[in-house]
């Protein structure tokens, strides 16, 4: 019937709408239209595409009040800056986790003595089945950890001037 071979070309039309807000005709027109392109004229275009995105990004933010939390800014650090943001991050966690690992040595901390102490708390007998050097690793990875509510917030601040610094943030120019 007439009406089951609209249906199918409806559907046929809209199930390609799911996977891109262009046609296959836009999608070719476009290809065609970037093909003619120099190098220097994609790379302007490009760079006004960024911009344009990172704008829309911000006006996102506010809209939703994302913008104005610590998970949001977290969020747009990831999202604008990408792998040298978790670069950064894992630059930051390794450096405390070995100055951590450190003081603990200079300290002469005896990692298997505090675990008999939370053994004690916890009735368990950990302690006894622990490699000292294991032990000690377990509690830089437990203190490194517990320093993560001061670290995040400084990984936040400094990233977008040592990735820029670097050469490495976004460019929107």
């Amino acid at each position: 019937s007439l009406h089951g071979v609209f249906a199918n070309t409806m559907l046929s039309s809209v199930s390609c709408r799911f996977h891109s807000v262009m046609t296959k005709e836009e999608e070719d027109a476009e290809k065609e239209r970037v093909a003619g392109l120099s190098d220097f004229q994609k790379e302007i275009e490009l760079r006004g595409l960024d911009r344009e995105i990172a704008l829309l990004n911000m006006k996102r933010g506010i809209n939703t009040g994302e913008l104005y939390t610590f998970r949001g800014k977290f969020k747009a650090l990831a999202r604008d800056y990408g792998f040298p943001f978790m670069a950064w991050y894992w630059t930051v966690w390794t450096s405390t986790a070995i100055l951590t690992y450190f003081a603990i040595e200079i300290g002469n901390v005896d990692a298997l003595a505090l675990i008999a102490k939370v053994d004690g708390w916890t009735g368990l007998r950990i302690s006894t089945y622990i490699d000292p050097t294991v032990g000690t690793i377990g509690l830089v990875l437990a203190i490194n950890e517990l320093i993560e509510p001061l670290r995040l917030p400084l990984v936040i601040v400094t990233t977008k001037p040592v990735v820029n610094a670097l050469g490495l943030g976004p460019k929107y120019y």
